[in-house]
């Protein structure tokens, strides 16, 4: 077992790499702007997509903990690919809407069953003290492949749309092989009698319900997460506006993911080094960076949203290590997932209110708000609520 564990952890490298080796991330709105959608369409879509996120994500991560991590990531590999054949065989509105319910599903069952598996591995081996350090470099090795990806999808995309979606099927096809070799960790369920998902559900609900720290993590980070992610789509218009083309998106993309894969591999010393103000600090960062982002000159818009994007990606490991240490095992999978579940109930308000706002006013002012807000939020709440 304690083989098959270590062997998880390697394995677990080349998933996180293909799972963000992102073809499309980096041009989805402008193939939606080119199948003829307005931004409020496009806001819709993605509201489509965190509603379904936020019905289905706590229910996936109860299917995980109870039925395998393993099976969940297969299964997530799998709804990726029938998304991506939506995406190229239609421009109905109503079919678009599909394929982003399948991409939330495909990005529910990912989120807290890789993560859980993860760190049970290491908790198997009994070096759970490892595992900050090591979420950290896959972090870093993620930001590489989704620069990578991005680069690639922008460079491609000045040909074809089509391809990078195809590529796209081929790299979730690959993930899906990868994950057939991972091993199950064993977790609190596996040496206790099998229980209801009614019974699961009541047992997480009261260990969210008595742990105030945890559901402070828990939200305060998701309104990070989704006001940083809401501009990183965003910027795909917002530069093409400001005369850049695909390939020129795809060059500052890369840049952009090369800042995050630095801010994930830097986590670690911050978190050593500040303590408790490494939140408050990235936090802080994470709004400046977005306010130099609507500056007139060009080199100093990127470079905000590079420093943005740093602060973003320091933050996941930060809070991933922040939670895992306050969740059993037996029910990681679910409270995880409701992690994300929190990140998206900001970005359904959030991405759809961005794009209709952006229309009329332009999203250079928007970004200037939001960066402002942004500030304010993260220095009223700065400490957790017990």
């Amino acid at each position: 077992m304690n083989k098959n564990l270590e062997k998880n952890i390697v394995l677990d490298y080349m998933f996180r790499i293909l799972c963000n080796f992102a073809f499309v991330d980096g041009i989805f709105v402008l193939y939606l702007r080119h199948k003829g959608l307005a931004l409020w369409q496009i806001g819709v879509l993605e509201g489509i997509f965190h509603v379904t996120s936020l019905i289905t994500e706590i229910p996936s991560g109860a299917l995980a903990d109870l039925f395998g991590r393993k099976q969940a990531l297969l299964a997530s590999r799998l709804f990726g690919v029938i998304s991506s054949v939506i995406m190229i065989s239609t421009d109905r509105m109503w079919l678009l809407g599909m394929g982003f319910v399948f991409t939330a599903w495909s990005f529910n069952l990912l989120s807290g069953s890789e993560e859980a598996l993860l760190y049970d591995s290491f908790l198997g081996l009994e070096q759970e003290e490892k595992y900050f350090k090591t979420n950290g470099r896959l972090s870093f090795a993620a930001e590489i492949s989704n620069g990578l990806g991005i680069f690639l999808g922008g460079f491609l995309a000045k040909y074809s749309y089509t391809l990078c979606y195809l590529i796209l099927i081929g790299i979730d096809m690959l993930s899906f092989m990868v994950c057939l070799f991972l091993a199950e960790p064993k977790t609190g369920n596996n040496n206790k009698e099998e229980i209801s998902v009614k019974t699961h559900f009541i047992r997480s609900f009261h260990l969210l319900k008595e742990n105030g720290q945890l559901r402070y993590i828990l939200f305060h980070y998701a309104v990070l997460f989704a006001f940083f992610t809401s501009i990183y789509f965003y910027s795909q218009e917002y530069y093409f506006a400001r005369g850049f083309d695909e390939g020129k998106i795809g060059l500052i993309l890369l840049g952009i993911s090369g800042c995050s894969s630095m801010g994930a591999l830097l986590s670690e010393r911050a978190a050593k080094r500040f303590g408790n103000r490494t939140c408050y600090g990235m936090g802080m960062m994470l709004a400046l960076g977005m306010i130099l982002m609507s500056a007139k000159m060009n080199w100093v818009s990127v470079l905000g949203f590079g420093l943005s994007s740093m602060a973003n990606a320091a933050l996941y490991p930060l809070q991933s290590n922040e939670l895992n240490r306050c969740i059993p095992s037996e029910q990681r999978a679910t409270v995880l997932s409701v992690s994300s579940m929190c990140f998206s109930v900001v970005m359904i308000l959030l991405f759809p209110l961005i794009g209709l706002l952006a229309d009329y006013l332009g999203l250079e002012r928007i970004i200037i708000v939001l960066g402002l807000a942004l500030l304010i939020y993260n220095h009223l709440f700065r400490h957790p609520r017990k």
